[in-house]
């Protein structure tokens, strides 16, 4: 865990030493306004800290591209924030916040929470800051469940009989697919076409899970896209069509979902034992595809407020 705890800190130093031009500077000054919200020079130096803490691989990236995610991540957290405090209070949510400070931990490699403090600490971060990030998130969540849920459709016999279907088959195994995301929208060709060249550009550049960091609109975008392990069952055809072809690391054209595209990609790939329980996977099942409807919510959400939000360079 030392070793893990060493890494972290050392290529997030390293970064910060080798990048000398990374808007540092004594005096603070404003780089963007969010509506009346001033971001600063340190917001994005925090924010790049934040990011190569969540993935270390950011620091492989040059210091131009690496101020300009940092810069767009920190500004659809503003546009987030501002639309949130509409309707919640920020400090409400301390419970919800420890588990998934408990997650993050569990992603660093950490099991001590005071070992993680020392961590943050020692890259210039504090938990104040950590722990808003998280809410922000978690609110964030709320609303699009308080917005949204009454539009959730899930039709569970449909689900219940297709698995019913697929599970008796005599097959000795099944395919598990461990899958990551990025998930985006568009209003127009010309939008698609040029938010897909960015991602591309992107996963060619920094890889897919950090690209997902950054440019995903999908709640799993703090965890590099990471969806988890997920049973050929569980998928639709339209998806087994698109990931089947795929090689490990290799990720899918874009896939058409309700109000938005969806890009998989497959980190590993195993077999199982067909011993499935039917009420197991009905369970998982309803829950991925209820994640996948208020995720593709979500994303016409802030979609709709980014418009509406006036942001200034300064």
């Amino acid at each position: 865990m030392i070793n893990k705890i060493k890494l972290i800190i050392n290529s997030i130093l390293i970064f910060f030493i080798l990048q000398t031009n990374v808007i540092t500077s004594e005096k603070i000054s404003i780089i963007y306004v969010v509506e009346n919200i001033p971001i600063t020079n340190v917001s994005i130096n925090n924010e790049i800290k934040f990011l190569l803490l969540i993935n270390q691989k950011l620091s492989e990236i040059s210091k131009k591209d690496m101020v300009q995610y940092a810069s767009k991540s920190i500004i659809k957290e503003k546009i987030k924030e501002i639309e949130i405090k509409k309707y919640y209070k920020l400090g409400t949510t301390d419970q919800l916040i420890n588990r998934n400070i408990d997650q993050l931990m569990k992603k660093l490699g950490i099991s001590d929470g005071d070992e993680f403090n020392k961590l943050i600490s020692k890259i210039g971060l504090n938990k104040e800051f950590i722990n808003k990030k998280i809410e922000i998130e978690i609110l964030w969540n709320q609303l699009i469940y308080q917005f949204y849920n009454d539009k959730i459709i899930i039709d569970e016999n449909k689900l219940k009989n297709d698995l019913k279907k697929k599970i008796s088959k005599k097959i000795n195994s099944l395919n598990q697919y461990l899958l990551y995301e990025i998930v985006f929208s568009a209003n127009t060709i010309k939008e698609f076409e040029n938010k897909y060249d960015e991602i591309k550009k992107s996963i060619n550049e920094i890889g897919f899970e950090s690209t997902a960091n950054i440019l995903s609109n999908s709640k799993s975008a703090m965890y590099g896209g990471k969806i988890g392990w997920v049973n050929e069952n569980q998928l639709s055809k339209i998806i087994i069509g698109n990931i089947n072809k795929l090689n490990l690391g290799e990720y899918s054209d874009p896939i058409n979902v309700p109000n938005g595209k969806m890009i998989l990609m497959i980190k590993d790939k195993r077999e199982i034992k067909n011993n499935l329980s039917l009420e197991e996977e009905l369970k998982k099942l309803i829950a991925y595809e209820t994640n996948k409807q208020f995720t593709q919510y979500s994303s016409i959400y802030f979609k709709k407020i980014e418009l509406d939000t006036k942001v200034y360079e300064k």
